[in-house]
């Protein structure tokens, strides 16, 4: 059995790399996502004993990789942005984001006995990261997971997975919703959603270079650094239970305004890294078996989620005469965050929505963290 750092982290590599590969080369790997190949490859080794579960060394590299992933993710939002947005669309992405915490509310509160079960007397945690992936994507799913400390590995690899597959549905029901019931959604010339041009930035290849990848480093770590100083020495005295991930996330939006981070190529890249080196931790920690064992629970949470989220979406929408295109670009943009936009404003042709899209996704990255912690903390008054 492996449990030496130096050993483990080439496996973690060799598994991050094969997944990669698979996903590049082969379309179904692709829609199911590296995230859940590596994930698969690092339990299966720690299952059939090659690593071992309980290694401190996987603490510390989850520790280190999730707000530092985080900070560079985040380094793409610029505030500036919300101007290519329009008021339709976040209105529009505004009706999504309460749909999702009102959804994650009321699915905690009716399941809140079960998911006491899983997490005895900490229930009310499991909706922060659904509330933060309902509103930006994945990016807030794994940084609330961290920021509440939910230290169950079976219990995230479930989460993860329901989390992944049920995109596809909500992608289909956005899909095919304006192809039934468009002609019940007459906008209000009032909501006059501007004519943007796509970014065909998306598309370009980023040069990766060592200067700039050396510099997203450096700020990162600092940022990290200053995250932990500021909390120990000005809020842990009054508020010990602040998690250090708001705090960060914070400091990387601040930092983010600031050309001299924007001009710095490969944080995306980076920060993916980093995630990938995240979940290949959290896979050597699980029981494949026990995982499987906890998703029916979180399948039915979900689709009480999805449900509201949907219904309330259609509903004011439909109350506030706004675009159905406008609104099924938001509720993807909550969803799955910048890169899902492109690819539903593509299928559909709507390519005059993809930079208000995108910059409604964006918005989410930054805004998602806030609303989860708040709303776990808000459903933990509501059940305790």
């Amino acid at each position: 059995m492996i449990n030496d750092p130096f050993q483990v982290l080439i496996i973690f590599m060799g598994i991050i790399a094969i997944s990669l590969y698979l996903s590049n080369k082969y379309t179904i790997a692709k829609k199911i996502s590296p995230i859940l190949i590596i994930l698969f490859f690092s339990a299966l080794l720690s299952n059939i004993g090659l690593l071992t579960t309980d290694n401190p060394f996987y603490g510390q590299l989850t520790g280190y990789a999730v707000p530092f992933a985080v900070i560079l993710i985040l380094f793409h939002v610029k505030l500036s942005d919300l101007k290519n947005a329009g008021m339709p669309m976040l209105v529009a992405f505004g009706i999504a984001a309460v749909g999702s915490l009102v959804g994650c509310l009321l699915g905690g509160f009716m399941l809140s006995g079960a998911f006491d079960e899983i997490l005895v007397g900490e229930g009310w945690k499991l909706i922060g990261p659904y509330i933060g992936t309902y509103i930006g994507g994945s990016l807030n799913f794994f940084s609330l997971w961290t920021g509440l400390e939910i230290n169950n590995p079976d219990l995230f690899a479930a989460a993860n997975a329901v989390d992944n597959l049920t995109f596809m549905p909500i992608f289909l029901i956005w899909i095919l919703a304006p192809n039934y019931i468009m002609k019940y959604y007459k906008p209000a010339e009032y909501w006059h959603q501007k004519e943007v041009k796509e970014d065909s930035s998306h598309n370009k290849i980023v040069e990766l270079k060592v200067t700039h990848l050396a510099a997203l480093a450096f700020w990162a770590l600092l940022i990290m650094f200053l995250a932990g100083w500021i909390k120990q020495e000005f809020i842990a005295s009054f508020f010990p239970s602040l998690p250090t991930i708001l705090i960060t996330t914070t400091l990387a939006l601040i930092f983010a305004q600031f050309k001299f981070i924007q001009n710095l190529q490969g944080s995306h890249e980076l920060g993916n890294f980093a995630f990938y080196l995240f979940f290949a931790a959290v896979g050597a920690l699980m029981d494949i078996l026990k995982a499987i064992e906890l998703a029916p629970v979180l399948f039915l949470f979900v689709s009480i989620v999805i449900l509201v989220q949907v219904g309330l979406v259609l509903i004011l929408g439909k109350a506030l005469k706004l675009d159905l295109r406008v609104l099924a670009v938001a509720a993807v943009a909550a969803k799955a965050g910048p890169s899902s936009v492109i690819a539903i404003t593509n299928a559909k042709d709507w390519n005059h929505l993809a930079l208000p899209g995108v910059a409604a996704g964006l918005f989410g990255y930054a805004v998602g963290n806030y609303i989860g912690f708040g709303g776990a903390y808000l459903l933990k008054i509501i059940v305790q």
